[in-house]
Formats: structure tokens, sequence, C-alpha cells
């Protein structure tokens, strides 16, 4: 077993900090050491164990073929926040939600923070993570500095832009653990207000909607950038800035609903952290609008309203139907994807998926990206504008009698774009294609370096095959 330590960050603080952070770093010291030598020496395929509920959204149950769990529930804590170098030094399967509490009484954010309380900051980085700042500073990932990697086979190493493991470091962004587990991670802040002014502008032309978010991202001024389309005519762009003083505040609990409000108000004051998870009180469009859910939306307390519990009360119904023996509704498909192309293909992309696509009223997302990085795994053009369009609902089954119709037609056009699709969710490329858009050459000869044993499964059995 070796494990190669990280330089602790130095800062000015009280007696009382440098104590708590000195403990917080001990204590995971502690756990690092019983993780790696539980692990050391490992012949067994490995799978991730945690608290939290997974935000992979696989459109059949997917088969461990893992003997061993590697239980790394522990490794939730924030360590320290150097205020000077404005980074956050955090454990990787802290949760976003831990995070924002954590930062925003001190001032700060991630430079790119998502928006559903429950992903892990490990998962984000090694999935692909995105929001609304995302046009100033790229993925999730592009905020990395350095992380702690558990490699399946016990060993522990950090990883830097600078040193010996620096291809390990750019080859986390889409390995989805299967290079390693993410144990310890310390990542890039910037400081914000208490407040966000949100401002709504509709259009009703793709062409003019495209163009004046492109503007948005060029002028430079707005925090943060984004977008619902609902139709070829309602179309929403959303430019919100930090402010300390509002002269109101809005709720966005209760009986409002976020992502309805820009259909009808301009705009918006928000606190900061009701702004950053806008979408998970609702897991964006997908608790019912129904006189029932509407009852829940008034009276449930925040403790349920989350991403977190409509997710468990998904597995609990779709294990009660199974149970009673119910057949699922067959006249839906599941659609709950991410899809970035270049920017100059970005109108035909949504003209398209318009035009393809029925998902029954529901809006769709779109965010400007500029990549600062051009990762291994997920090779986007460094310093280029992508757009990205999500999906997270459910589509209305179409007449072809396939299955996965809408993500298979979604994804052939996003790649003939020049275009990368988010793994997060089921894909259906064939081997051959998908070495070939996500650089299976150089992950096979890191897979060969960091998990020679097969410790782990590959990127392609991860996201492809487990489906």
């Amino acid at each position: 077993m070796r494990i190669i330590s990280s330089k602790k960050m130095v800062h000015s603080e009280t007696h009382r900090e440098v104590v708590e952070r000195n403990r917080r770093w001990s204590d995971y010291l502690r756990k690092r050491q019983i993780v790696s030598e539980a692990l050391e020496k490992n012949t067994e395929q490995i799978r991730l164990s945690k608290r939290t509920t997974s935000n992979l959204f696989r459109y059949k149950n997917r088969q461990h073929q893992a003997t061993r769990a590697i239980p790394l529930k522990d490794f939730d804590h924030v360590i320290a926040l150097d205020q000077g170098r404005q980074t956050l030094n955090v454990e990787g399967l802290a949760t976003y939600e831990s995070i924002a509490n954590y930062c925003l009484a001190r001032g700060f954010l991630p430079t790119v923070t998502p928006e559903l309380k429950h992903i892990t900051i490990g998962g984000a980085i090694c999935g692909i993570g995105i929001e609304s700042t995302c046009h100033r500073y790229g993925f999730v990932h592009d905020g990395l500095i350095e992380a702690d990697l558990l490699l399946p086979s016990g060993e522990v190493v950090t990883c830097r832009a600078d040193n010996e493991y620096a291809d390990l470091f750019y080859a986390l962004a889409n390995s989805y653990g299967t290079l390693g587990y993410i144990l310890r991670t310390v990542i890039q802040l910037c400081p914000v207000k208490p407040y966000v002014h949100v401002r709504n502008i509709r259009y009703s032309n793709i062409n003019s909607y495209v163009d004046a978010m492109e503007d948005a991202t060029v002028e430079g001024t707005d925090d943060y950038i984004e977008g619902l389309f609902f139709s070829d005519r309602e179309l929403y762009l959303t430019v919100s800035s930090q402010v300390d003083d509002p002269p109101y505040v809005d709720d966005i609990y209760g009986k409002n609903t976020y992502y309805k409000t820009l259909r009808t108000r301009e705009e918006m004051y928000l606190k900061t952290k009701d702004y950053i998870f806008r979408y998970d009180p609702d897991w964006f469009w997908n608790i019912p609008d129904t006189a029932l859910f509407n009852l829940f939306r008034q009276l449930a307390p925040k403790s349920l309203r989350n991403s977190g519990a409509y997710n468990r009360y998904v597995q609990f119904k779709q294990k009660l139907m199974k149970l009673l023996r119910v057949r699922p509704d067959n006249t839906e498909e599941q659609l709950i994807q991410d899809w970035e192309v270049p920017w100059d293909r970005g109108k035909e992309f949504v003209r398209f998926l318009l035009g393809a696509v029925d998902i029954q009223g529901q809006p769709w997302v779109a965010l400007p990206i500029r990549t600062l990085k051009s990762p291994t795994l997920y090779p986007l053009k460094a310093g280029a504008l992508y757009l990205n369009i999500g999906c997270y609902c459910f589509a209305k089954r179409p007449d072809a009698d396939e299955d996965y119709h809408y993500t298979k037609l979604l994804d052939k056009k996003c790649f003939e774009l020049g275009g990368l699709k988010m793994l997060y969710s089921s894909t259906f490329l064939d081997e051959a294609d998908f070495d070939r858009i996500y650089n299976g050459q150089s992950y096979r000869a890191l897979k060969q370096k960091y998990d020679p044993d097969d410790n782990a499964p590959t990127l392609f059995e991860k996201t492809v095959k487990a489906r």
C-alpha cells in the first residue's frame, strides 16, 4: 500500500478554526488509511456504497457484477475553506447541499454548483456536472484543483495537473469511478452575494433566442445564464445577477413552482441557495401537477421537498407496482438526458428535437457552456462555446415500435453535429463508436496503467452495458 499525501492549505484563521480544520483533516486521514488497507491487494470487482440516492438514470435495472462493495459513505464532510485562495477542501461523498450550506455561510460557492441537492462532489467531477454559471466557469471538473483517488487496487494517489498523476487528473471527468473513487478533492470557489435577481425574457423565434443567449455570454455582465423553452414560439432566456439588498424575496416552496413562474413573471428575487437549487423541490417538473401533489407542495416540510425524497418515492412506487403485478404505463418513454453540441449547430439541434419529440408541454433546458479544458474522456474543444440541451421528463411514446426510440434518435443527431452526450443516463452506442467518440484508445491505456487487474468495470461496461 502506498499513500501520497497532499500539502495542507495555509491561510489566516482563528485558533478555533485551526483546531477544527486539523481535527477534520486527521479524521479524513484515519478514514483514508482504513479504506485503503481494507482494499489492499484487492482482486475482486468493486462498486461504490454510499448514503445518498443515485443520480444515474439507467432505463433498465442494472445488474452488478461487482462482488465487493466499498463503503465510502463516511467520506462526506467539508474539511476546510481557504478564503484567501478561494478553495474548498472537501471529501468526495459530500453532497452539494452540505457544501452550499458551509460555503454560503462564508460568502462563497463552488464555481459550478449543480441544481440537485444530493449530487455528490465526487460524482459531479467523475460524471459531468453543469449549471447556469457554465458560460463563465466551464463544467464542474474545470474547477478541480486536486483529488485523492482510491484506485481499484487499494492504493491512494493525489492527482493534480502538475504532478506525476496529471494523466489521471485529466481523465477523471467522465470516468464514472472506473479508474477509481474520489475520497477528497480541492475545488475552486467564487464569492457570492446573499440574493439573486432573476430576469426572464420571452422569445418567439429560435434564431433570436439562441443569438440572445450567445450575446449574454459575450457581454459577461450576468452571473447566471440559462433558458427553458416549450416550443419554437415560446422560449425563455433567464439572465440573473447577484445582489445584496433585494426589494422583496420570492419563495419557491409552498404554492410556488419555480419553472412555472417564467411564464408569468418577468423578474424575481431569490435567496442564493433557493436559486442554486431552484429545480430541486420538484425534481425539475417531475412531481405531478395534480390536486394531491399540489396539497403536498403546500403542506410538506422542506425536508421532503427535494429530489432525494422524490427518487425514494419513485423507487418505492416501482417496487410496489412490481409486487402487485401492476403493468407500467406503456404510452410514455423515459427521456432523461443531456447533450452538448457546438454553438454553431445549436439552432439546428433545437429545431430537430422540437420537430421530432413530444414531451407533452414540459420544457427543455438550454445552457451555454464554454469549457475551460479538454479532458481526456470528454473531449470537447477547450475555449469553445457549446449549447447544452437537457430533457428531464417523459415523452409521448412514438408510433415506431422501438424501445428508447427518442434517446437513440437524439443521440444520433447530437453525434452527427459533432457533440457529446452525458453518460449519467442510458445510451446505446456500440463499442467501436463509443471508443471513437469518448477517446477509447487513451482510456484503455489509462485503465491498463491504473487498474491492470480489471477490478473495476470499463467505462463502456459501466455506462452502456449496465443499463
